[in-house]
């Protein structure tokens, strides 16, 4: 049992937290008919078991309650991905109940059932009682509890904000909407059915701290759902191409299509994944992202141990069906795609001096592991950001699409800025387009997407609406800012908000350096840093950049405090929804973010005093080049390229032309050739960007 705790062991704050409720169904029934000592024996073997996994999953045991028990995650202490492991809890309880059910010599042990709830949300997290207890309280706790009750016996019931923060990682089903007790509108939920030996998607965990409402989009959510319905009879893959300007919602519609689908269609898988400005350089770098997190592979594994990891998801992946093709020459020719290297591979062999056709044979057996995954239903490819996509990576996806005997329902859905289309017209006569257009917000359809501006009047709504131009981005960002502003201003409930007398900033970029002026020196500071990274960046890269001598610069801390005033601030830049932590990282032991939008990295770069920009960017360059393999040396050269060293940034793109002149990616070695050369010609004063 959990025990008191100091007053100050932690100090009083609201914190986002999931929290689980476990419900024993047939203790009640059992002590009407079992002596008391029988059922008191009984009640103290189940805790003990089902208690110690919820501690070492990482739980906190908040309280007994008769036949249940409140477990926490995200309170009294954090950690990177607190809703899936609370979620893996939960499964795990069910089998150990299950099992000791099975076992167990004391009476009435088989009748026992489990009924689990999680719920994720802010909770406040305080003291209470003469007993000085720690706990956490907040309607999330009482969405948790009447979670477990709508559950059925041996089931898990989830809800939407839990499932968006470990969507993919499980297998869940749609229930229609929940009507809770005390709850005024339905919600809704989801079962929990398995957890998924290969994860669908990259996942980036979404805090929820402000809740909202997609709207002014039912007619390309319409267009989406019917390309979708044609999977059902489909033998050649579709494609369906979000197309908008920045801000316009594209990673949102993408996100609630596959968020409403995955549950309502039990036998499609949807993958999800995601291109980089970063990475735009780097040949396959897509596939390795998508094959290395389906299979939990992370940068600088140990290359016996990755191979071994390789194969064995692709074995799983193979099945048994036989045929003309080895599934180890699969995993051999996928995995050279994305940098493994196999030696002695006879399937390498005959094509070692031949790179364009050792390539073309792993594209065709890319497509034969796409036909076996479609084998149990049709396969759904999210991929954000497609205009950041590299050349190799795009050539592979349009492979897809070439006829062939054997058929392959699967629908490619990707999210795209115009300027794409209009260099890669090709891509435009694949599929279906769908145009992203600024929303006509009205008041109804602000209270309607943000439930927090319902007590907000009419024209300051229309103000709203009006100075935000239709951009949804724009539009939840000066949202975010609201409710931060009243929550700085300790307003009661009853209260006028003063934010109404607040001047509206007058563009996105403004209000973006605004979000970043309001939270503390230390988080902004850690986010310039990390914007110095790229969209998506890492502690340890971070830490190297405020490490670096630069007088007056960043963060200038000692090593002995540097790491927990960078985890705290990372701690308030999730909580203000400024960048979000991965589950998994692509390097082992190290924490990944990404920034909430890309427009936001690029503003917080721009805060960077110049003087300062060449010192960090040398910091991250070292700190790659001990990290990463061979595919990031682009990264590294444009980061060394930035700080002024032209040495260091000539050898590392020589290494890319290498890397790219192996896996044939004849595109990224022309890149790379035309920027050495310009490098050496002394034309790169002015370090350019990969864009």
């Amino acid at each position: 049992m959990t025990m008191p705790l100091p007053q100050d062991a932690y100090p009083e704050e609201r914190r986002l937290a999931t929290v689980l409720f476990a419900d024993i169904q047939g203790f009640t029934a059992l002590a009407e008919k079992l002596d008391f000592e029988f059922v008191s024996d009984l009640i103290k073997e189940v805790w003990l078991k089902l208690d110690q996994l919820i501690v070492d999953n990482g739980g906190y045991i908040d309280k007994h309650i008769g036949d249940e028990v409140m477990a926490v995650w995200g309170a009294p202490v954090a950690g990177e991905d607190d809703a899936k492991l609370a979620v893996a809890t939960a499964l795990e309880l069910q089998e150990a109940l299950a099992g000791l059910a099975h076992t167990s010599l004391l009476p009435g042990a088989k009748e026992l059932r489990l009924k689990t709830g999680v719920h994720t949300g802010p909770v406040l997290a305080t003291y209470v009682g003469l007993r000085n207890e720690y706990t956490v309280i907040g309607d999330t706790v009482n969405i948790a509890k009447r979670l477990a009750e709508t559950a059925e016996p041996d089931t898990i019931v989830i809800s939407e904000n839990t499932f968006r923060m470990v969507r993919g990682a499980f297998r869940v089903s749609n229930l229609e909407n929940l009507n809770l007790r005390g709850k005024t509108s339905p919600i809704i939920g989801f079962r929990v059915e398995a957890k998924l030996d290969q994860p669908t998607r990259v996942r980036y965990t979404d805090v929820g701290g402000l809740e909202t409402r997609m709207v002014g989009r039912d007619a390309e959510m319409a267009l989406l759902d019917a390309e979708f319905e044609l999977l059902d009879t489909a033998i050649t893959p579709g494609l369906a191409l979000v197309v908008g300007e920045t801000g316009m919602g594209k990673s949102r519609l993408l996100m609630e299509f596959a968020t409403r689908k995955e549950p309502e269609n039990t036998r499609a898988q949807f993958i999800a994944v995601r291109g980089l400005a970063e990475a735009e350089k780097a040949p396959f770098f897509l596939w390795k992202s998508l094959w290395k997190h389906r299979f939990g592979l992370s940068e600088g594994e140990d290359e016996d141990n990755a191979r071994e990891i390789f194969l064995r998801g692709i074995l799983q992946i193979w099945g048994n069906r036989l045929g003309p093709i080895s599934a180890v020459e699969a995993a051999h020719l996928i995995g050279d795609l994305i940098g493994l290297n196999w030696p002695n591979s006879p399937y390498l062999k005959e094509l070692i001096l031949d790179p364009a056709r050792r390539t073309l044979r792993a594209f065709e057996l890319t497509r034969e592991i796409f036909v076996r995954l479609t084998a149990n239903g049709p396969v759904v490819l999210v991929v954000d950001d497609l205009q950041w996509v590299d050349k190799g990576s795009l050539d592979l996806l349009r492979y897809l699409f070439q006829p062939a005997p054997t058929p392959l329902p699967l629908f490619i859905v990707g999210g795209v800025r115009p300027d794409f289309l209009k260099q890669q017209l090709h891509w435009a006569n694949l599929g279906k387009l769908i145009q992203l257009q600024p929303i006509g917000f009205t008041s109804a359809m602000v209270r309607s997407a943000y439930p927090v501006m319902q007590d907000y009047p009419e024209e300051f709504l229309a103000r709203l609406a009006e100075r935000t131009g239709g951009n949804p981005y724009f539009m939840e960002e000066i949202v975010k800012s609201l409710v931060q502003s009243e929550a700085d201003d300790h307003l009661v409930p009853d209260s006028a908000p003063p934010a109404l007398n607040r001047q509206l900033p007058e563009n996105l970029h403004a209000l973006l350096q605004a979000r970043l002026d309001g939270i503390s020196r230390e988080a902004r500071d850690v986010l310039l840093l990390a914007s110095v990274v790229g969209r998506m960046f890492w502690v340890g890269a971070v830490k190297a950049a405020a490490r670096q001598p630069v007088g007056t610069g960043l963060l200038n801390l000692p090593d002995e405090v540097l790491d927990r005033v960078v985890q705290n601030a990372l701690r308030q830049i999730v909580r203000a929804e400024l960048a979000f932590p991965r589950a998994d990282s692509i390097f082992g032991g190290e924490q990944e973010y990404i920034f909430k939008h890309s427009m936001l990295q690029e503003v917080a770069y721009e805060l960077l005093p110049i003087k300062y920009r060449k010192f960090y960017h040398y910091a991250v360059a070292k700190w790659l080049a001990q990290k990463a393999g061979p595919d990031f040396n682009v990264m590294i050269a444009s980061h060394y390229e930035k700080a002024g060293n032209t040495s260091a940034a000539i050898r590392h793109f020589e290494n890319a032309v290498r890397y790219a002149q192996s896996r044939g990616a004849d595109t990224e070695v022309t890149w790379i050739a035309n920027r050495l050369r310009q490098i050496r010609l002394g034309d790169a004063a002015q370090p350019q960007t990969l864009k």
